[in-house]
């Protein structure tokens, strides 16, 4: 998530926070129905664009905000987004007065740090960003989540719901980040945040806790893998995937096994096994049927149609990309599972552009064209994708001028995103200019490539 305020809230008049509707919410310590009656107490009305826009979040990140059942437990985002709304501090619940954090600062804390025995469990709770010091200087609450999750792991006090929420949003985080983060800066704290999760489920005395956790593990463990995978790492992305499946197969969680099945393809597609590829994404759309998980299943259709099409099957992609359409109709890939965030309209256009790509269509180079004009410069590794298609696409058109132009963009999008997809698209373009001849347009376009990605 994005905690960077990009606008400033405008200031209100002091009874505004005198109203029961603000008040209320503030009160009862849920953040996001506070968010929604903030914006329904103003008038005109203030819309979800710039109040997400104030926050320094996505619109639809704000509408998840304010549509949760569950309260909000993550503390620093809280304090910022009271900061950026101007909120009085008397109606804030997650900190205390100066004077009392002060005071909280002068606690021996170092001395816990120093005892052997709470090295490593303290080693992962740094991997989840929680340092006792930390919180006691910040003067937060006894009973604040980091402080219960610091209990769980350190001195085996069962984990409740308000620390299973708090490691449900750190790895949606994390699956945020992958979108435009390279791999090799998330894993290392990825792998932490998931030595933590295994840490609780050890303290996990209920059933249902025991089962959220769970649930978030694997969705850590497929991102885990997906992470490898991005950095060449083949034999530790297939080991995550099957640990995923086994996790979702024993929970009965298949959209958990079709995304597992899903990147694995993937990998599949990398080594140029596309007939085994498809079967992955066969298997993949057996675990989400009819209605169940729209998002995930445009997303494996689509898939399917990209794998489809290299293998010549017209007939076969075109229905697969339909079926894609159609449940991305249904689909809210912000709220449905961590791993669809990535999901949106722009990333089908990318596997619809793939896909005529594979069939030769002529639409293919407008479909590029269109995409990479709509897609803003926050989604980098959409954009190293992009540019790489379209550089294939002018290649294969004899447009060299345009491809000249395109590819050193493409190339310079790939190395910084670490994006494995991109990649493989440009060393794909490579082979095919194999047989170009020396001095030509081809050859110097296949030398540039292969020059570039091993920079």
């Amino acid at each position: 998530m994005n905690d960077d305020v990009t606008a400033v809230a405008p200031d209100l008049p002091a009874d505004f926070w005198e109203q029961s509707d603000i008040r209320s919410p503030l009160l009862s310590q849920h953040f996001g129905r506070f968010l929604r009656a903030y914006r329904s107490a103003q008038s005109p009305k203030v819309k979800q664009a710039d109040l997400a826009a104030w926050l320094g979040i996505t619109q639809g990140q704000l509408s998840k905000l304010e549509r949760s059942p569950a309260a909000i437990h993550d503390l620093v985002k809280l304090q910022k987004w009271a900061e950026a709304l101007h909120v009085p501090s008397d109606l804030l619940w997650f900190g205390k007065p100066q004077a009392e954090a002060g005071q909280r600062e002068a606690a021996p804390a170092e001395t816990t740090d120093q005892e052997p025995s709470h090295v490593p469990r303290r080693d992962l709770l740094k991997g989840a960003g929680v340092l006792a010091i930390s919180a006691a200087s910040a003067g937060l609450l006894a009973n604040a989540p980091w402080q219960r999750l610091m209990d769980s792991v350190e001195n085996d006090r069962p984990v409740d719901m308000a620390t299973v929420q708090l490691m449900q949003d750190r790895t949606a985080d994390f699956h945020d980040n992958e979108h435009t983060v390279p791999a090799r800066q998330l894993l290392d704290g990825l792998v932490r945040h998931r030595a933590v999760i295994s840490a609780l489920l050890a303290n996990a005395r209920t059933e249902s806790i025991r089962n959220e956790l769970v649930r978030t593990f694997g969705e850590t463990e497929a991102l885990v893998g997906w992470l490898h995978f991005d950095l060449g790492n083949a034999n530790e992305a297939v080991q995550s995937w099957r640990k995923t499946l086994k996790i979702a197969k024993d929970s009965g969680d298949g959209p958990l096994a079709a995304c597992a099945l899903s990147y694995w393809s993937y990998l599949a597609s990398s080594r140029n096994d596309t007939v085994p590829a498809v079967r992955l994404l066969q298997q993949a759309e057996s675990y989400v049927p009819g209605n169940t998980a729209p998002a995930t299943r445009s997303w494996v259709a689509a898939r399917q149609a990209e794998e489809l099409s290299r293998l010549g099957n017209e007939t076969e992609a075109m229905r697969a990309l339909e079926r894609a359409f159609t449940a991305f109709d249904f689909a809210h890939p912000r709220t449905e599972r961590h791993w669809t965030t990535f999901f949106t309209a722009n990333r089908l256009g990318s596997l619809t552009v793939s896909t005529y790509m594979g069939l030769q269509h002529k639409d293919a180079p407008a479909i590029a064209d269109s995409l990479l004009a709509s897609l803003p410069p926050t989604v980098r590794k959409q954009r190293a994708l992009a540019l790489a298609d379209l550089t294939t696409l002018c290649v294969r058109a004899n447009d060299y001028d345009r491809a000249r132009a395109l590819v050193d963009s493409a190339i310079d999008s790939t190395i910084r995103t670490e994006s494995s997809l991109s990649r493989q698209r440009l060393l794909t373009l490579s082979s095919e200019l194999a047989s170009a001849k020396k001095g030509s347009p081809g050859n110097t376009m296949r030398d540039k490539i292969r020059s570039g990605l091993h920079r």
